[in-house]
């Protein structure tokens, strides 16, 4: 590593550790048996048959080439009829990049838009791969409160508080990994306005889109008056469709970016994968009956795990309202959340992954992912029970 040193740039050799693959990391060296996994952020069910059996009809038929760069222009006209038809937004067709998965696509928005010493508006606790791709690119996150009583909302008047001259653009991930919490249309307009007033881009992770719960109803802020000229809408495949190993995703970006965002996709993969494509197509375009059964099972799931938790005393959490992510705060117990997640992979053998990886305001909780069976989310917080009821039992009596 000291040799290595030298050679690295300054901006890579200081980018974060990615905090959910460092916690998974240190789970592997244990290799126990037994071992509970509720750190993994993806369902645990299989690709629907019908976007398998495309799939496996794209690579018999050939189809297994260089595409153009942006996609096929089937996906692509079918991901502006949806984005049309489901979002209220009208980005042309020529608008939609096919990115391979959601990772590609922080990459290049970051790429196209900051400058060194630009700032980021983001939320306190956050999705890793935005702050470390924010610094990447020698831009400064700054962060915004998402707090409980709010629902983990990003609040206008915090966001309006961190604009400065140097403030390039805004992140919403709504729903939230790994808060759970879900944008309000009264906040999302009142974003709006600032991202108009100060002339900001807003990039809009909408990747768990249809993943809500107790009647909420996910919005597009690019819907919204003035703002689809300034808004990069990310969505993608993986978390929906369960296709999280296929690697594909979109954005939809303002006319003035796309030229630039697509050329630096290509420069980065060429096209996205052959063979995800026609699944994507066939995903999109086919039946909806099994996005719906998952977000059930979700639903029964997130019932469970909330309930639990407020069993065990001193832990305090919030209904998440989307995705599949408890985010349960143990600081009752401790501070040290990083040790405790350690902690909890070694006496424990349960993987969930430390709050404070996720930001400071994450400090004392963490993320806890209800993506795993009911048998398994039981085992597993039963055993997280055991395990402090051991080692704090004056929390008990």
């Amino acid at each position: 590593m000291l040799i290595m040193s030298r050679w690295l740039s300054e901006l890579a050799a200081n980018v974060p550790e990615y905090s959910i693959m460092e916690i998974a990391k240190y789970a592997s060296a244990y290799r126990a048996e037994d071992m509970v996994y509720l750190n993994i952020g993806e369902p645990d069910f299989d690709t629907p048959g019908y976007i398998r059996e495309k799939a496996i009809e794209a690579i018999q038929s050939g189809k297994t080439h260089y595409t153009p760069d942006s996609g096929i222009v089937e996906l692509r006209e079918a991901i502006a009829k949806k984005l049309r038809l489901e979002n209220n937004l009208n980005y042309s067709v020529d608008d939609i990049t096919v990115v391979s998965g959601s990772q590609e696509g922080i990459s290049v928005v970051t790429q196209a838009l900051l400058n060194h010493g630009d700032e980021v508006i983001l939320s306190d606790p956050y999705y890793p791969s935005y702050t470390q791709n924010i610094w990447l690119r020698g831009a400064k996150p700054v962060f915004v409160p998402l707090r409980a009583e709010n629902g983990f909302q990003m609040m206008a008047e915090d966001v309006e508080k961190a604009v400065t001259d140097k403030t390039k653009a805004i992140v919403i991930v709504s729903p939230n990994n790994p808060t759970g919490g879900v944008q309000s249309l009264e906040q999302l307009k009142a974003i709006a306005e600032i991202a108009i007033k100060h002339d900001l881009v807003v990039i809009s992770d909408e990747i768990y889109e249809y993943i809500v719960y107790d009647g909420q109803t996910h919005h597009s802020i690019g819907s919204l008056p003035g703002m689809l000229e300034r808004t990069i809408t990310q969505n993608g495949f993986s978390k929906s469709y369960a296709m999280t190993g296929w690697r594909i995703g979109y954005l939809a970006t303002p006319r003035e970016l796309t030229p630039k965002i697509q050329e630096i996709h290509r420069a980065t993969v060429i096209c996205p994968p052959s063979v995800s494509q026609y699944a994507a197509l066939a995903a999109i375009t086919g039946p909806q009956d099994s996005v719906r059964r998952m977000v059930d099972e979700f639903s029964r799931r997130r019932e469970f795990i909330v309930k639990r938790l407020r069993e065990i005393p001193h832990v305090n959490v919030a209904a998440p309202s989307g995705a599949f992510y408890a985010f349960p705060d143990f600081s009752d117990y401790t501070n040290d959340d990083k040790a405790l997640a350690k902690n909890l992979i070694k006496h424990a053998h349960v993987v969930t992954v430390h709050g404070s990886g996720f930001g400071e305001l994450g400090r004392g909780h963490l993320r806890i992912s209800f993506a795993a069976s009911l048998s398994k989310l039981e085992e597993g917080l039963n055993r997280i029970e055991d395990y402090l009821r051991k080692n704090w039992p004056e929390k008990f009596t």
